[in-house]
């Protein structure tokens, strides 16, 4: 038998079916729910978007990490080609290892290589500190093999990235990690176009010529 009550019961349009009007149906929809729900997919769209942003962000800093790194190279160059000058402007324009240690300089104790390069070039480096100011400046910030020297009593080899040269060449010294060089004169150039080695490092042929 059937026990739904006229009261909710609707007449049905002409062909149609009666609609039930039944209170468990169609209850009062809560909107404190309703804004929730809205802020959770706002945040959760921006979060989105700033993670996209964040991604682009990071990989375009990392493509011009190189190039500031690069630019603190060669500013280092300057500042040790500035102190040299400054030492030889105290030696009759002569360079720490073309000076003899009884007057200050490591022509005794410092011979370049076969290749013309100084193997111990810490030993003058330690002469021009006053000049130098800082070890931080004999490292390049691309070079993870070597560490600043935490001061000039303690700088050997391992606190020097860049190789000094001793010939009749105008160059001066070399970054073996991105290839600029530093002239006699005091000026920094960026080396002739070449491929690195399989270690990663520049060759270190010399050039006369300037770019």
């Amino acid at each position: 038998m059937n026990n739904i009550s006229d009261a909710n019961r609707e007449l049905p349009p002409r062909g149609g079916v009666a609609i039930l009007k039944s209170p468990r149906l169609f209850r009062k929809v809560n909107m404190k729910n309703i804004i929730r729900l809205f802020v959770v997919v706002v945040i959760t769209v921006a979060a989105i978007y700033y993670f996209r942003w964040y991604q682009q962000w990071q990989s375009a800093q990392r493509e011009r990490q190189p190039h500031r790194m690069e630019i603190n190279c060669v500013n280092n160059l300057k500042q040790v080609g500035l102190g040299f000058r400054i030492w030889a402007g105290d030696h009759g324009d002569r360079l720490p290892f073309n000076v003899s240690t009884n007057e200050g300089g490591t022509l005794e104790i410092t011979r370049p290589g076969p290749d013309g390069y100084f193997t111990n070039s810490c030993l003058f480096l330690k002469c021009m500190s006053n000049e130098l100011t800082r070890p931080v400046v004999l490292v390049c910030p691309e070079d993870t093999a070597k560490w600043p020297a935490t001061d000039w009593g303690s700088l050997n080899e391992s606190n020097v990235s860049y190789r000094f040269y001793g010939g009749t060449n105008k160059i001066l010294a070399v970054c073996p990690i991105d290839g600029n060089i530093l002239y006699a004169d005091g000026s920094v150039a960026s080396k002739h176009p070449e491929q690195a080695d399989d270690s990663g490092q520049m060759p270190l042929t010399l050039h006369t010529n300037r770019p």
